[in-house]
């Protein structure tokens, strides 16, 4: 099914060897998934991208939940998609559903701290800094990991993502009140600071959905506003939520509607 060696499909028969024995040597990432999904259509090209990234420092396993319903009852698999690591012999993670580029990255990072020759990877170090940054919201210690990752791989994949949420995580701590920017907007729906710095609240959320209508409705009102703020606040939600992401490819139609 798959050119590289370390992408394949799993079956009942082999989950065992090709999953569960080989994550000692290396992590595995399992997409089960279903040919009448949807979204595992949009996640699977997603997947196969990140693998390719990481030129098999982990390995990618595809479980047709249609053909293999043993090993997804094994694993209590209710919706699809569903994506497990396997680590060690076991599963250490699992998420449901098309998730961020950087989400999945981050994921396997925790599990990739080490190149194969044993030396530490400083990339990945340097992103999980920064991750580690934004979650207490240091948007100063956010920059100068980022800074140090431009200096070490300046074409690092992870960059333009984290760019975005830091400059999200930026707006966001210069307006920290929830209540009274949604307050403010209901208020006065022209108000498109706070609404700006209400759509940065979402994003950092997750609610990707609900931040992207918001800037969409910033451009709609106003397409200079901010030097063309939301514009670039979308594409920069592009760049976390990655060119697969359904999102993105509904959004890239409006944008480009309400542009053109």
């Amino acid at each position: 099914m798959n050119a590289a060696p370390y992408k394949f499909s799993a079956t009942d028969a082999d989950f065992a060897t090709v999953v569960i024995a080989e994550s000692a040597s290396r992590p595995v990432l399992v997409d089960f998934w279903a040919p009448w999904c949807g979204p595992c259509r949009t996640l699977m090209p997603l997947l196969d991208r990140i693998a390719d990234d990481y030129g098999g420092r982990f390995a990618l396993a595809k479980v047709n939940t249609d053909e293999e319903q043993q090993v997804a009852g094994q694993f209590g698999i209710r919706s699809i998609p569903t994506v497990m690591l396997f680590h060690q012999g076991k599963a250490v993670e699992q998420f449901v559903g098309v998730q961020p580029e950087l989400a999945i990255r981050a994921l396997l990072d925790k599990y990739l701290a080490r190149t194969g020759d044993g030396v530490p990877d400083t990339t990945g170090q340097l992103v999980a800094q920064v991750e580690s940054a934004l979650e207490s919201r240091d948007v100063e210690s956010a920059r100068a990991a980022i800074g140090q990752l431009e200096a070490t791989s300046v074409d690092h994949p992870a960059l333009p993502a984290l760019r975005a949420l830091t400059d999200f995580a930026e707006t966001a701590i210069a307006r920290p009140d929830v209540p009274a920017l949604r307050a403010a907007v209901e208020q006065d729906p022209a108000d498109l600071a706070s609404r700006h710095a209400l759509a940065a609240h979402h994003a950092l959320a997750g609610d990707y959905a609900t931040a992207l209508s918001e800037w969409l409705e910033i451009l709609r009102r106003d397409r200079r506003f901010g030097d063309d703020l939301a514009r670039r606040s979308i594409l920069a939600a592009f760049n976390v939520l990655g060119e697969g992401h359904e999102l993105t490819a509904g959004y890239r139609r409006r944008m480009a509607s309400l542009l053109h």
